[in-house]
């Protein structure tokens, strides 16, 4: 078997990042006719693309004389590390950054599908004895001394993009859970609501479903409602239009909160889902706010 050392190990674990990356964004960007910045990441480089990489070829080495063997150890570890990376970032972010739903032979939570484990399986093949020679000629060519010059400095910026990343999607999840919660709140009130006072009802109705909604807007449609309530209500808000006006503003502060870096994050993974209902509507918003630019 061959042998590379930890800092060999390392930079090809950045080139396949790398080479992930272009993959993924040229296959996205093709699709969508405008360039898109896969990932994750904020920088050039997919992880996952990276692990898988470096495993594949650490796995089917052993087996170099017996392709068939390469083309299932590499399938098998690869879908593997994709199915538990796919379950710890639902875990730890409540969102699925890839989600194979709906393909044939997909695994029930959509981690992994039997088109993808046999494009790991051809990955490997292709590591292993295509690639072979450009990477002995790029790993064993530079001194020791560039190799730990080189992995020092992309990991330290590796770590900052992880970092910055990672704080992001957490920052996703909490305002998903803002808006998911809100509209729990606004459903609530709406269904406690007198059936005599459906156009309150509508309006009400209409104020959650529009993410766009303005503070003038939304004092309005309060002052259409207080009309139609019965009892003198004009001169003071009843309690439960408090309310509402207040889980209302939470929803708008989240939408605030949609920074370039979360921008970034959502647009960069349209086929991303999640079982919380603010982050499609986060996914909305911002898709909306860019087709106004």
């Amino acid at each position: 078997m061959k042998e590379y050392e930890f800092s060999q190990w390392l930079l090809l674990f950045y080139i396949f990042s790398f080479f992930g990356w272009i993959f993924e964004s040229s296959y996205v960007s093709i699709i969508n006719r405008k360039f898109v910045n896969r990932g994750f990441l904020i920088g050039p480089w997919i992880p996952i693309y990276g692990f898988g990489g470096v495993i594949m070829l650490f796995v089917a080495l052993p087996f170099y004389f017996d392709p068939v063997l390469v083309f299932i150890v590499g399938l098998v570890a690869a879908s593997t590390l994709e199915y538990f990376t796919g379950m710890l970032m639902e875990k730890i972010f409540a969102v699925k950054y890839w989600d194979y739903t709906g393909k044939k032979f997909a695994s029930k939570n959509g981690y992994i599908c039997l088109e993808s484990s046999l494009c790991w399986g051809v990955f490997t093949l292709i590591l292993t004895y295509a690639g072979n020679r450009w990477i002995d000629g790029f790993i064993y060519l530079p001194p020791r001394s560039f190799l730990l010059v080189m992995d020092s400095f992309l990991t330290l910026v590796f770590a900052a993009d992880v970092y910055v990343s990672a704080k992001t999607a957490l920052h996703i999840k909490n305002l998903s859970q803002l808006v998911s919660k809100a509209n729990e709140e606004m459903n609530d009130m709406m269904n406690r609501m007198p059936e005599s006072v459906l156009e309150l009802r509508k309006a009400f109705e209409a104020a959650r479903e529009d993410g766009h909604i303005t503070r003038p807007e939304w004092e309005q449609l309060v002052g259409k409602a207080v009309e139609l309530l019965e009892g003198g209500l004009n001169e003071r808000r009843t309690e439960a239009i408090r309310k509402f006006e207040a889980v209302l503003a939470k929803r708008q502060k989240a939408f605030g909160n949609i920074d370039m870096l979360t921008k970034r994050m959502l647009s960069s993974n349209p086929s991303a889902s999640s079982r919380l209902e603010g982050f499609d509507i986060l996914k909305k918003r911002v898709r909306e706010d860019h087709k106004k630019k």
